[in-house]
């Protein structure tokens, strides 16, 4: 009789003993792998895995991040299929809407995609047991050390504070030291153990980017209808050969996508009277060393820190020369801008003299810089105010 009793106790702690670890499995630790680790690398892990993360593996692949899959130390706070199909569905959304052709993951600006993909990655290795603090931990992601924040989230089980299943928070800081701008998203896979790091497996929902794969972006303007035109202004494919940009084109997306200015009015009311850059009145043309103008409008009432953007087109690889049309009537000594590609400065600070009009032009030159063929976003960025600028000669010197 003791003895079964014994064995009927024995047998109530065993089923309470495998109930109990039952409870601390789940979205935690999923894979068992915290002590028995995946032979192959965070990049075996995924190939292994088809249907959930062939979107991710596209573009590790395309961006030549393979090898730091397979052979650095890394964590990987991996997005699936789901949140790339939801930021392409919804990009292509907004183009339908305006008459624009779909683009997909392999048309995306490989610098741009990269931008966004790297913060995914992050340099070491992470368990989700070393992001307890409460704060959570600083992470720095690979190649451009973008700082991110991760921090791990346990529900209590069994009588345990904390013994339960977890997720991990992971945070786009967005370089921010207020957590309030912080943008948030779940992994709520974690801590699958590969041969060289961890891999935690974000919510379905996450949109990949953390919003800034559909963010609006600059598009080119096309003047004759005021509507968004698919090509960008094209520059000079023969040496030699100038073409003339106006600086009212700039392009579409409003402000803080397509311009920078520092009130929300456009103080001329000219051209495009509900956007924020203020454009003068058509000034009277003239003969210069940079061609003939007919009369034309241009950009005034500016102030330092502001910026427009202009899609540019270069067809042919070569280097090339910008010069700026600028005027200056307020009396101040010098004025100062510059000129950026992809938000490369290329021409470092020009500066200019007060030429004593408004509309009385100077031509301000670029150093010579080189292009690539393809699509580029030039800036022209005030650094003090009352530069007046009225349009840009592009010339392919080679």
């Amino acid at each position: 009789m003791k003895s079964n009793l014994l064995a009927f106790y024995l047998l109530i702690a065993l089923f309470l003993s495998f109930g109990s670890c039952k409870k601390n499995d789940g979205a935690y630790d999923r894979s068992d792998a915290k002590d028995q680790p995946l032979n192959g690398s965070v990049y075996d892990y995924l190939n292994s895995k088809p249907g959930m993360f062939d979107s991710l593996l596209y573009v590790v692949d395309r961006l030549g991040l393979t090898d730091t899959l397979k052979k650095e130390d890394i964590t990987l706070f991996a997005p699936t299929n789901e949140s790339f199909i939801q930021v392409v569905n919804k990009k292509n959304l907004g183009r339908t809407l305006k008459g624009k052709p779909p683009v997909f993951l392999k048309d995306v600006d490989p610098a741009f995609l990269d931008s966004l993909m790297c913060r995914y990655i992050i340099r070491g290795t992470y368990s989700a047991d070393s992001l307890r603090l409460i704060d959570g931990v600083m992470l720095n992601s690979v190649r451009y050390n973008y700082p991110m924040n991760a921090k791990l989230n346990t529900a209590n089980a069994s009588g345990y504070v904390g013994g339960g299943p977890g997720t991990i928070d992971f945070y786009f800081t967005k370089r921010s030291v207020f957590t309030i701008d912080w943008i948030k998203t779940t992994a709520d896979a974690i801590n699958i153990k590969t041969a060289n790091g961890y891999v935690h497996i974000l919510e379905n929902t996450h949109p990949f980017g953390f919003g800034l794969y559909t963010k609006p972006v600059a598009e080119p303007f096309d003047k004759s209808i005021f509507k968004q035109n698919d090509s960008a202004f094209v520059l000079p494919a023969n040496i030699g050969e100038t073409t003339l940009l106006e600086a009212e084109d700039y392009d579409l997306g409003g402000e803080g996508v397509a311009y920078h200015d520092n009130d929300s009015k456009n103080s001329g009311g000219n051209y495009r009277p509900t956007e924020w850059v203020d454009i003068d009145a058509p000034a009277a043309g003239g003969t210069d060393s940079a061609g003939v103008f007919p009369q034309s409008y241009s950009i005034g009432w500016s102030a330092p820190g502001e910026w427009v953007i202009y899609s540019v087109d270069v067809p042919v690889e070569g280097d090339y020369e910008i010069v700026c049309r600028v005027g200056n009537g307020s009396g101040t000594n010098p004025l100062k801008f510059h000129i950026e590609m992809d938000n490369d400065n290329i021409s470092g600070s020009l500066t200019f003299p007060n030429n004593k009009g408004w509309h009385t032009w100077l031509l301000v030159p670029t150093p010579v810089f080189h292009l690539t063929a393809g699509v580029h976003y030039m800036k022209f960025y005030w650094e003090t105010q009352d530069v007046q600028v009225n349009n840009y000669t592009f010339t392919r010197i080679k």
